[in-house]
């Protein structure tokens, strides 16, 4: 039997004598994808496909080791089912706000249809905003805050990414309105209408997830029109990962300190239905992993304007299933992916988002291209393993232990990482100068002119 959807895998399974729910119908992953001009299912179809290429790894890893995986009489292993908290068609008026949608009427809908875009659309407004940050980052006044080499760094940076945003705002202006406006839409939303976007962006994602355990925003049972279905038939989930990426991670942060706190509300003043449903939420989220972060700069940058920090508590107690001492070492439920080669990403410390305890900080593989690091989680076998192996857990995915970098080898590649960018940045504007000062003669030489 090849179960290569959910709706193949048998629900339950002898195991050890006794009936119990297969894996696959109680563990899920749930990711939300970074900016962009994202198509609904694409991200959770790359994170798919990368988990079929480290399930076998796993499973030859195991086989090398001897290892009998209980799973392997009922046929082949499916990797988890995987939902996504899918938002980047919030520039659509009629999925944005469904039912808003339905009470408009006649031009109603195209006045509110051409005030999303006008609002939305505009590449001088994003090209306007980020030379703004660009400017700020450039400021003598925080090269304290961000150590005087990481500074120096942002001169050359700033300058080729100030020369890459005017060619795209000449050449390619869809680029800077499709994909680099989610940013500024998200972390700086201005007016009414901005605003509204955002909140809904954050109550969909919220909703997705609370859909896979069955739960609406107020913690209670959903009704059964509502509820998630596979095959016909209705599922709840009692493990998720949640995963993020890029600017996915901003949005997940908020999402889930909205959750936390009406957690923590109904804790104390809510009936015993959404107590229920809050001790089943906490029971539910097992990991939240960050892959390819901007969540440390969006906090220097723009501080509790983007961010909504998560409640003044021990991180470890807001989930029942975070894993608090191993021995006398403590295991994060929040797990940090990054590369020093990712611009965006970096590893997370700063105390808005992390109070006085960082996340499990993970350096991915060591060669990279500088840019392209920053999509290359979606294929880093120790990225997708680790998840993989925490989706299904120990007793039905046993995989090799997973040790972080230690401090000093994280400091080399960061030196390193840096002197390749610097290299990469000055190489460039040197042959841009050579480019510009030899263009005459080329325009000479290609018109035939002596």
């Amino acid at each position: 039997m090849y179960p290569w959807h959910l709706g193949k895998v048998p629900r339950t399974i002898e195991l050890d004598g006794a009936s119990v729910r297969h894996p696959a119908w109680r563990n899920a992953i749930f990711v939300v994808h970074g900016m962009g001009r994202q198509l609904i299912t694409e991200t959770a179809a790359s994170l798919r496909s990368g988990f079929e290429d480290s399930l076998d790894e796993i499973l030859e890893w195991q086989h090398e080791r001897g290892i009998a995986n209980p799973l392997h009489k009922f046929g082949e292993i499916p990797p988890p089912l995987i939902a996504e908290g899918y938002w980047a068609d919030y520039e659509s008026l009629e999925k944005t706000f469904p039912e808003e949608w339905k009470e408009l009427e006649g031009n109603k809908r195209g006045f509110f249809v051409a005030l999303w875009r006008t609002r939305l659309l505009s590449p001088f407004r994003t090209f306007g905003w980020l030379v703004r940050q660009q400017l700020r980052l450039l400021n003598p006044a925080v090269i304290w805050r961000v150590h005087l080499f990481a500074w120096l760094l942002y001169i050359p940076l700033q300058v080729v990414s100030l020369a890459t945003l005017l060619a795209l705002l000449i050449r390619n202006p869809k680029v800077l309105s499709d994909v680099l406006a989610d940013v500024r839409l998200y972390v700086a939303p201005k007016g009414i209408t901005e605003r509204a976007i955002v909140q809904r962006i954050d109550y969909r994602v919220g909703a997705e997830f609370l859909k896979l355990i069955g739960l609406g925003w107020d913690f209670r049972p959903l009704p059964k029109t509502e509820r998630k279905k596979i095959g016909g038939k209705e599922v709840a989930f009692e493990r998720i990962i949640w995963v993020a990426h890029s600017l996915g991670t901003v949005i997940s942060y908020n999402v889930l300190s909205d959750l936390f706190h009406r957690a923590e509300e109904l804790t104390k003043s809510g009936d015993k239905i959404q107590k229920q449903g809050v001790e089943r939420f906490r029971a539910a989220l097992r990991r939240f992993v960050t892959i390819g972060s901007p969540l440390d700069k969006i906090a220097f940058l723009f501080g509790e304007k983007a961010l909504r920090p998560w409640p003044p508590r021990d991180r470890q107690a807001m989930v029942a299933g975070g894993e608090t001492v191993e021995g006398d070492r403590v295991k994060q439920w929040w797990v940090n992916f990054w590369h020093v080669l990712d611009p965006v990403s970096g590893a997370l410390s700063n105390k808005l988002i992390c109070g006085d305890r960082p996340p499990m900080n993970r350096h991915i593989g060591l060669f990279r291209v500088p840019g392209l690091a920053h999509v290359a989680y979606w294929k880093d076998s120790s990225t997708l393993r680790f998840i993989l192996g925490r989706a299904y857990g120990r007793k039905f995915l046993e995989d090799r232990e997973f040790r972080p970098m230690p401090a000093w080898a994280l400091t080399m590649f960061a030196v390193v990482g840096y002197v390749v960018w610097a290299a990469a940045i000055v190489g460039t504007l040197i042959a841009f100068i050579i480019f510009i000062d030899q263009l005459p003669t080329l325009i000479k030489i290609y018109l035939g002119i002596e």
